[in-house]
């Protein structure tokens, strides 16, 4: 496919059908969206796009649909192979539980005299999502409500480990779920109505949320990627935070830009090609070599939806923090991004012996391991903590937002990297460890224990740690905020 050029793949569905498919780009493409017969968009199918990736949709009428695929300023070659047509079914609608909000028992009870609902949904909309009502000087209410659903709606990035099932007001279109929630509350989240079962793995049904999850209507605090005003309601969130104090290192300041390059990186060691995105601070010079250097983990995601870019501009510029240098490395797919990031020697070779001496020569870096960070979240922070772990001679410090440390080897043993750093003699590496208290219960052991766990076994080893816990959950959205704490605690001398 030639550069600046659109090409369009028919695709016959018919109604009510749940399609997954894949993709892979030979190099960075503008869009890929979901166009109905006449060519009309209907859904993004994926963003931040990446070189591999994937999209689940719901055909909602039997038509002829086209997947369009929009190029940048490079021929390209592409592939897309739609995997799974799978007809879609219900579960029966939930029983009503306890009410909890007074808000929702005083609407129950004027649905007895009165179904209309017309009056309830002005004030939604005026007051906006998740209505808040105050418990003490600590704690609040927060309802999370949908409008109109036929069979179900879950709550994708609810304070909870799972997506939590809205239930149905009476007979009426109000749907609704409350939680009892801590002051400084950080979350983000998306709405998913009528999402469908299919026949298929736990897992497989489980991402099936993704098929209609969409942004709150009625919410009034849109979680923007990279400031993008996307018109597609399936790929915006809503946020919610409830009486939190924060510097918003995130938003456009008056701070003097960086730049950007990016570049692709073949790796011997890994046998495969990825994106490596530099950024270098405002005034940069190769003739400076004392730059701190960063390395970071979904390098999309950390440009995208966390703007990592623009919170190292007003960090720099603030003097938080010292001029520093920052490695966005992407995944190729999620796949290998699973066999890459969860304590793989291959790839903590690749780190070490590749992609650190290219940066290092090409930028003339000069620096000890005291001076280079490893960061990520999820994986990325588990990682950061292997890789490190592996050569601290060269990483020396380690930001982990939410990481994987409850992962196990294939032999099934939990908290592996622990247990390695628990058997091992203590090494020259500073820690900051950051986890939401509603990242537990989805695992015997989770996200929040294995970092309590860590945090407690390194403070017995004897190394610098900074463990901090945070009124949310696995979310990019508490990760924004959470990033530039971690930031200033390891590159600020």
């Amino acid at each position: 496919m030639k550069a600046n050029l659109s090409s369009f793949q028919l695709l016959k569905l018919d109604k009510q059908k749940f399609v997954r498919g894949n993709y892979k780009v030979s190099a960075k493409i503008k869009r890929m969206d979901l166009l109905d017969k006449d060519k009309n968009f209907v859904r993004r199918l994926d963003t931040p796009l990446k070189l591999e990736g994937r999209f689940i949709f719901i055909s909602q009428k039997a038509q002829d649909f086209y997947i369009k695929v929009e190029s940048l300023d490079k021929d390209i070659k592409y592939e897309i192979s739609v995997n799974k047509i799978l007809d879609v079914f219900y579960d029966k609608k939930q029983n009503e539980e306890r009410i909890l909000s007074k808000i929702i028992k005083q609407t129950r009870k004027d649905l007895q005299s009165n179904s209309s609902t017309k009056e309830f949904w002005q004030t939604v909309k005026s007051v906006g999502t998740p209505l808040v009502e105050k418990i003490d000087e600590n704690y609040s209410l927060i309802t999370f409500l949908y409008k109109g659903a036929k069979h179900n709606v879950r709550l994708l990035g609810a304070p909870s480990h799972d997506h939590v099932k809205l239930k149905q007001l009476k007979n009426s279109d109000i749907w609704y779920k409350s939680f009892k929630v801590k002051n400084g509350l950080v979350l983000s989240y998306q709405v998913a109505p009528d999402v469908p079962s299919i026949k298929g793995s736990k897992r497989e049904n489980r991402v099936a949320i993704l098929a209609t999850a969409q942004v709150d209507p009625f919410n009034k605090s849109p979680y923007l990627i990279s400031n993008v005003k996307i018109k597609d309601k399936y790929f915006k969130h809503s946020s919610f935070m409830l009486n939190v104090k924060e510097d918003k290192w995130y938003e456009k300041k008056n701070s003097p830009r960086g730049s950007l390059e990016s570049f692709l990186f073949t790796s011997k060691i890994l046998n495969n090609t990825r994106n490596i995105t530099v950024y270098m601070p405002y005034n940069y010079s190769n003739k400076i070599s004392d730059y701190k250097l960063l390395f970071i983990f979904d390098g999309i995601e950390y440009q995208h939806k966390i703007e990592t870019p623009l919170i190292l501009d007003n960090l720099i510029h603030a003097k938080k923090i010292k001029p520093t240098l920052a490695v966005f490395i992407d995944n190729i797919s999620y796949k290998i991004r699973s066999s890459e990031l969860p304590t793989n020697p291959k790839f903590a070779d690749f780190m070490a012996k590749e992609l650190f001496p290219y940066i290092s020569k090409r930028f003339n870096i000069k620096n000890k391991a005291e001076n280079t960070v490893l960061a990520g979240s999820s994986y990325g922070g588990l990682a950061s903590a292997y890789v490190a772990f592996q050569y601290p001679e060269i990483f020396g410090k380690v930001l982990s937002l939410s990481g994987s440390f409850w992962w196990h080897n294939n032999s099934g043993e939990s908290e592996w990297l622990s247990e390695e750093i628990a058997k091992n003699k203590t090494k020259d590496i500073t820690f900051y460890l950051n986890a939401g208290v509603y990242e537990t219960g989805y695992f015997s052991i989770g996200i929040l224990e294995s970092n309590r766990h860590l945090r407690t076994l390194l403070k017995a080893k004897n190394y610098d740690v900074i463990y901090k816990e945070v009124q949310g959950g696995h979310d990019y959205f508490s990760w924004r905020i959470s990033l530039p704490d971690g930031l200033i605690s390891l590159l600020n001398k």
